[in-house]
């Protein structure tokens, strides 16, 4: 799922040691014959505990049908010195995504529905500008190859939006990436489209779906929707802080949107393996475990991500050599990580769930080779270290593809050095940039040498080609350490012959969001400032990179990329507004400026949210209505100071800083400025 900045979450020694000798919990299995799994459980996940990588944790193991290992790790809900045990439920996030798979192999094994079904033959107001969209089949929703553009949905403290009606509307606007089916892009509104697919040939809500075809059959008695809307046993989220933010729900049911528990996630598991409690036919569970590539996939010179059904990876290289295949789905909110990875052959499966920022994948890679050494099975052979190549000479095939790329986030400029046989990739200044910034970007963000037609970086040891398509160029990582897949990193785009501008001036520009609602979680994106580059006129930056087709209007430049948009510009009111995806930005001079004594802000007729300046510190006092939010940015840094969800009433708040308000229409807020 889309996870842009979550918090990371820091432990002082003192409260470390106390969970070391307090709360660990006593773990389920016969943990003698597992020796190396539970100590390298243990291990990998107390390590990233202890580093702030994680509140709490939970593990489990299964083999053919038992579960063999299961533990919790640190406090569930401090103020209660309630403990993660085998029945917490954490939000699961983007493993979601395989019970919407399941579900959709569920009506095709009924006969409902065919996975080479066009998608509007089951969701007929399904519409984009893009006629192209007709083509998209509900196979394509599940590798990740629609070319939708991304994800249209927010997490949040509270369910208050319709996010099927939110995406449909949404699409509308939209154009595709790519062909349908020419390559695979990581894509969370193809699993929403999923859900609705569900929903209208079933009969009923996802949720109930989910709940009687997968759940019950399976004994996944601590699972369902997230625990925001659930509630119960549940692992909290807090901040480095210290401060508990209220449960986290995310709406989007098919793409990220339930909560389970590690043994309840290894049931799951366990159904595809042979001999398991399998709920699919024979045929959907080979299509399920099957390969699913796209052309763009042969143009690799290694094996690629997503080229499967729902799964993140159908195989790991470093186990097909062996002769088994590995699967793995990893899951990703702002509070919660979580990754399931299953060995069908051997009937294991392996499940991790984090409150907190970490990463649940590097885990279950750990565990499931230690799992394979407990048994006596041939597991991944040991990654030697490599002497760095020597520098030779870069070929006139690749010195003609230098120029500009970008990636997700922004443009970069690169430039081959034939003295030092080295490619030098530059990020771009942009005019509105002070001089220390302008000249740390003088200096290359990776420096990469070639040898033998790869370009290797010696620091890290990774490795990177050049892939030329028929449409454009990539950079490609070769063999991803933990996958082994290649990934491409950057995109080739062609400077503009004519640039166009923007009707507004966008270098340095702050836009500030007016349709939040109070309980979403944006710290990305209420506040978004957008940039031009001085080396590449005609393109932009907002939450991606643009380029800029008319005075009003950009186009997603990064179309080998997960989560893009269009930017719009448009006028309400005589004041210019942006919109991308489904955000609605004014620019930063809408603020009004908070004065000293009582300031009294008002929620419109319309709902729109407010914003107001603090042209000099002083202290804040604050009282808002009891579905109001109120959020302080010092000195227009994205990094808030202040947020009502969790802080008090009153806040020392620096000059410059930017305010948040949201609620509900005729919502009245009242800031006292000291």
């Amino acid at each position: 799922m889309r996870t842009r900045k979550a918090l990371p979450v820091l432990m002082s020694l003192s409260c470390v040691v106390l969970i070391l000798f307090i709360f660990i919990l006593p773990c389920s299995g016969n943990v003698v014959n597992y020796p190396n799994t539970v100590s390298t459980a243990r291990e990998i996940i107390w390590k990233t505990i202890i580093s702030g990588g994680g509140n709490s944790a939970s593990v489990a193991v299964m083999d053919r049908g038992n579960i063999v290992y299961s533990e919790g790790f640190g406090p569930a809900d401090r103020s209660l010195n309630r403990l993660v045990d085998r029945d917490t439920r954490f939000n699961i996030g983007s493993t979601s995504k395989m019970f919407a798979a399941v579900a959709i192999l569920l009506l095709a094994d009924d006969g409902k529905l065919s996975l080479e079904d066009p998608v509007v033959k089951h969701i007929p107001e399904f519409v984009m500008k893009d006629p192209r969209y007709r083509d998209i089949t509900v196979r394509m929703l599940f590798n990740h190859s629609s070319g939708l553009p991304g994800s249209t949905f927010v997490f949040g403290y509270r369910a208050d939006e319709d996010h099927q009606t939110l995406l449909l509307e949404t699409l509308k606007n939209a154009v595709l990436k790519h062909t349908p089916g020419e390559m695979s892009i990581y894509c969370n509104d193809g699993f929403t489209l999923a859900e609705i697919i569900v929903e209208r040939v079933s009969g009923k809500s996802f949720a109930s779906f989910v709940t009687e075809r997968i759940f019950s059959p399976l004994e996944m008695r601590n699972s369902g929707e997230s625990v925001g809307v659930t509630g119960g046993k549940i692992a909290e989220f807090y901040d480095e802080e210290g401060n508990k933010y209220p449960p986290e729900v995310v709406t989007v049911l098919g793409a990220g949107g339930l909560s389970s528990t590690p043994e309840d996630l290894c049931r799951f598991g366990d159904s595809f393996a042979p001999g398991g409690m399998n709920i699919l036919s024979d045929s959907s569970l080979k299509d399920v475990l099957k390969e699913q590539p796209t052309p763009f996939s042969s143009l690799l010179k290694g094996d690629a991500l997503l080229d499967a059904f729902g799964w993140d990876y159908a195989l790991l290289p470093a186990y097909r050599e062996n002769g088994y295949q590995v699967l793995g789905k990893s899951g990703g909110t702002l509070f919660y990580s979580t990754n399931l990875q299953i060995l069908p052959q051997e009937r294991l499966a392996i499940a991790v769930t984090y409150s907190g920022q970490a990463g649940a994948a590097k885990a279950t890679h750990r565990i499931m080779e230690a799992l394979m050494k407990d048994k006596g099975l041939p597991g991944p052979k040991p990654v030697s270290p490599v002497k760095p190549p020597e520098p030779q000479p870069i070929p006139d095939e690749f010195l003609k593809l230098a120029g500009f790329y970008v990636n997700t986030q922004e443009a970069v400029r690169m430039i081959f050095d034939n003295e030092s046989h080295t490619l030098n990739v530059y990020s771009l200044a942009s005019p509105s940039e002070d001089e220390e910034a302008k000249e740390n970007k003088e200096k290359p963000i990776l420096s990469l040498v070639h040898n033998g037609g790869l370009f290797h970086d010696f620091a890290t040891g990774y490795r990177y080609y050049f892939l030329t398509g028929e449409k454009t160029v990539y950079l490609v990582m070769e063999e991803v350490p933990q996958y082994g897949a290649d990934i491409p990193m950057y995109q080739k785009i062609d400077p503009v012959e004519k640039p166009e501008s923007l009707s507004v001036v966008m270098d340095g520009r702050f836009w500030l969001i007016r349709n939040a609602s109070p309980f979403a979680q944006l710290p990305d994106d209420l506040l978004v400032k957008s940039e031009e580059y001085g080396d590449l006129p005609g393109y932009v930056k907002f939450f991606g990179v643009n380029r800029v087709e008319t005075p009003d209007f950009g186009a997603i430049a990064a179309t080998g990329f997960r989560d893009q948009c269009n930017i719009q510009l448009f006028k309400k009111d005589g004041a210019i507004r942006l919109k991308a995806i489904q955000f609605v930005y004014s620019s930063e001079d809408i603020a009004g400026t908070l004065v000293p004594g009582e300031n009294t802000i008002v929620i419109g007729s319309e709902g729109e949210n407010e914003w107001r300046k603090v042209e000099q510190g002083g202290i804040m006092s604050i009282e808002k209505p009891a579905n109001g939010r109120v959020i302080i940015f010092p000195r227009r840094q994205v990094e808030k100071v202040y947020d009502s969800i969790i802080d008090s009433s009153e806040i020392s708040v620096p000059g410059g800083s930017l305010v948040f308000l949201a609620g509900e229409p005729g919502d009245s807020f009242s800031i006292i400025v000291r």
